[in-house]
């Protein structure tokens, strides 16, 4: 019966063990460094880098595991650059953040390679901001504008992420030859990329352009010239568009049938002479009249001239409206 009494306790002071054995040896566990174990290649997917970002990172404590992560190692390389992180740089950023020498344990390659996360830009969105900034002005004058030429690179690449398009033409004013517009690339408010690009515009507009052959110093009339789509070759405001621009003008120099009436090719001619009869337009609100009057001074279209009121003898001044026509409010 005693025997069998020691048996039972024996059974029960091994039993006791096997269950205490596993609870010291987590306890010898939880003792150990953290351990700090680092990739030999990285793709890093923002512009800094902390531990986390290039190992991973065992410890019982989650608060050390924390701190250990959020250890600053600089910044990432830029896209298409590798930077070598070498296994000193890292014990020293981990020491210099508080953790003494031994109190971790780092698993790391002598230099692991760091390399940006890309994304390949798609053309078409770079050739839309393009056009938004070159062709607006020329588009809303009335012309129709289109790139004809635009040479990019052959691959645009930017950090991963939201990436916003600015394109700046510089202080070019020849849209009709090659020029270079400059290309950013941004990414939370920061240029992440910069390029150049070549572009080159066509555009087309209705402008004036000569019916028939015209010699120079001919006073234009409104057989001479006739709408027309042209392709142009200047800004749009080198083109005489409207007829009313016409009033009052000759063409300085010989224009064949079909040539655009440009603003250089046209001046203002002497339409009222001294001494010509001229009509006199009197306006005041609603009313208009109009008496036959005597020109006392030579003028062009807007010009301010004396006439005579030939009914009364009155001396007026007068703007000139039209050949042989002036105007007068009163």
């Amino acid at each position: 019966m005693k025997f069998e009494r020691q048996t039972i306790i024996l059974s029960l002071l091994l039993v006791a063990c096997a269950f205490s054995s596993p609870a010291k040896a987590q306890t010898a566990k939880s003792g150990e460094p953290p351990v700090v174990q680092v990739a030999a290649e990285i793709i890093a997917q923002h512009d800094r880098l902390v531990l986390g970002d290039v190992a991973e990172v065992r410890a019982n404590d989650a608060e050390i595991v924390a701190r250990l992560r959020a250890v600053s190692l600089g910044y990432a390389p830029n896209i298409g650059s590798v930077r070598e992180l070498t296994r000193a740089r890292i014990a020293l950023a981990i020491t210099a953040s508080g953790f003494a020498e031994g109190t971790f344990q780092l698993v790391s390659p002598a230099v692991a390679l760091i390399r940006r996360s890309a994304q390949t830009i798609d053309p078409s969105l770079v050739r839309e901001e393009i056009e938004r900034v070159t062709l607006a002005e020329l588009n809303a004058s009335g012309a129709t504008a289109r790139l004809s030429r635009l040479d990019l690179p052959p691959l645009i690449e930017a950090p991963s992420g939201k990436i916003e398009i600015r394109a700046v033409m510089g202080t070019t004013r020849d849209l009709f030859s090659p020029f270079t517009v400059f290309v950013e690339l941004r990414q939370e408010g920061r240029v992440v990329s910069r390029f150049n690009a070549t572009a080159q515009v066509e555009a087309f507009a209705s402008v004036l352009v000569a019916a028939r052959e015209i010699a120079a110093n001919t006073r234009l009339r409104p057989e001479h010239f006739k709408p027309e789509i042209k392709r142009l070759e200047r800004p749009l405001s080198y083109y005489v568009t409207e007829a009313e621009r016409l009033r009052g003008m000759a063409v300085r120099r010989d224009l064949a049938r079909g040539d655009a009436i440009t603003t250089e090719a046209i001046s203002s001619e002497i339409v009222i002479h001294p001494g010509d009869q001229v009509r006199i337009i009197g306006q005041s609100g609603a009313l208009q009249i109009a008496v036959t009057g005597e020109a006392r001074a030579a003028g062009r279209i807007g010009d301010r001239i004396q006439v005579k009121n030939l009914q009364s003898g009155t001396l007026l001044q007068a703007i000139v409206a039209d050949e042989g026509v002036v105007r007068v409010r009163f």
